[in-house]
């Protein structure tokens, strides 16, 4: 009997040593690389940090002559901004860098909210939750964005903090103006920092409904709390889509127009199923396998595409310039070592979704489930409404907050191989030697440098 009742202790108490090595890790990164990573690099640095000196030191929002991301909403520009003031009025030798540093903020705290999340869901498995947070924060997308002077590491947070809080609302069913209009603020908020961010409000509609379905609550008790939430999040956000409309004709704006054809002409069918073999495993960087969705999606999350990061730079630090022969084989290790987390993360979000909906809907796990989904078809749209030539808008980071979903999903995947011995332990030396080749990956041809 004593053992029976120790061994959940242990197993909690094992879990939160692995959570907070997880953390740990990951902030050494974080921190090494917002120290290290060279001012004007990142995707539009110089454009981001425009938009926040005119709205931090000139009281505005920058026109498209100004910055070309006159477009993002202010959230993230007034936080990072804001920042930068407090440190150069306390003297800091580089004050953008210590705005950029908030970024470990960011990432260590989306990473205990995944954790969190795991746990409202399934209580009692320790290994999907731990494991969730390691893919959350580890997986290279997220630290790569992490060490560049960009919205998507805050809009990562304040979006899983939305999910966090309607998880938590429906698996412990608590319906209420209270928690609705903390959820509605939240899904406000987030669309503030990152437009992106629109798809959470269809995803916890979807929840809203499992929920009545279900019978969590009073059919009219959940419709009000629905009703709250959303109010509360167009009277947060609304006055940004409001403004765009009035400014550009479009709450949705963009920095270029669309073109004046239909949608499904856009992109020639290769965009969609194109896998850009063999260069995608053999030189997985631009620009082969241009306008190829899959390859350079996949490319983005697991390497370097772009040429943003990993990628040796010019005296000024902001002109990108190719690998050498051994920055090249990193990239393709990185190429073929995440197919089997990437696998794991798919088949295991497909899994939720089905457990979710069977035998009757569950809200909690299905607004995880459907995240990453609903996020990948508004990615989906965005890079088929406004085509580029170069492909520029084929980057993972418009899909950052879709990571805690596939987080949830590689968890629950992990633990249901824990059933299996074999597939358990050739699943776990896979991940291991993917883990290895990020960390490599993340500080070796990261802004660090060599070893």
């Amino acid at each position: 009997m004593v053992s029976v009742v120790k061994f959940p202790v242990v197993v909690r108490a094992r879990a939160g040593r692995g959570l907070l090595l997880v953390l740990a890790v990951v902030a050494a990164i974080g921190l090494a690389n917002a120290v290290t990573f060279p001012a004007g690099l990142g995707y539009d640095a110089r454009a981001h940090r425009a938009y926040a000196d005119l709205l931090v030191h000139h009281g505005h929002i920058p026109s498209p002559a100004q910055s070309q991301e006159f477009h993002t909403p202010p959230g993230f520009y007034a936080v990072a901004g804001g920042a930068e003031a407090v440190a150069g009025w306390l003297g800091a030798s580089d004050p953008w860098q210590v705005a950029r540093g908030l970024n470990v903020l960011w990432v260590l705290g989306a990473t205990v909210l995944t954790f969190l999340i795991g746990r409202e869901l399934f209580p009692r498995d320790r290994l999907l939750q731990l494991v969730a947070a390691a893919f959350a924060g580890l997986v290279p997308v997220v630290l790569k964005l992490a060490a560049m002077f960009h919205p998507e590491t805050l809009s990562l947070f304040v979006s899983t903090l939305a999910l966090y809080l309607a998880v938590r609302m429906f698996a412990r069913r608590r319906f209420g103006w209270r928690s609705a209009a903390v959820l509605g603020i939240a899904l406000g908020v987030a669309q503030l920092v990152r437009g992106f961010n629109l798809w959470l409000v269809p995803v916890v509609l979807a929840g809203f409904a499992a929920a009545g379905l279900r019978g969590s609550g009073a059919p009219r008790r959940v419709a009000a709390t629905a009703l709250v939430s959303i109010a509360a999040a167009a009277i947060v956000a609304g006055p940004w889509y409001v403004r765009q409309e009035v400014k550009y004709s479009n709450p949705l704006a963009f920095n270029r127009p669309a073109p004046k054809v239909p949608v499904w002409r856009r992109r020639p069918v290769s965009f969609y199923v194109g896998l850009g073999l063999p260069q995608s495993i053999s030189n997985p960087t631009r620009p082969q396998f241009t306008n190829r969705l899959i390859p350079t999606l996949y490319s983005e999350i697991w390497g370097d595409y772009f040429g943003y990061f990993a990628w040796t730079t010019t005296a000024s630090g902001t002109t990108p310039v190719p690998l050498d022969s051994e920055g090249q084989k990193e990239l393709e290790a990185q190429n073929v070592l995440g197919l089997v987390p990437t696998i794991l993360a798919i088949g295991g979000v497909l899994a939720l979704l089905r457990r979710a909906l069977r035998p009757r809907p569950d809200a909690a796990r299905l607004v995880v489930a459907l995240l990453p989904i609903v996020g990948f078809l508004g990615f989906l749209l965005f890079t088929v409404t406004y085509p580029s030539g170069d492909g520029d808008v084929i980057k993972a980071g418009y899909m950052l907050t879709t990571v805690p979903g596939w987080a949830i999903g590689f968890g629950y995947a992990w633990s249901r191989l824990a059933s299996s011995r074999l597939a358990f332990r050739v699943a776990a030396a896979a991940c291991g030697l993917a883990l290895l080749s990020d960390l490599v990956f993340l500080l070796h041809r990261g802004p660090l440098g060599p070893l």
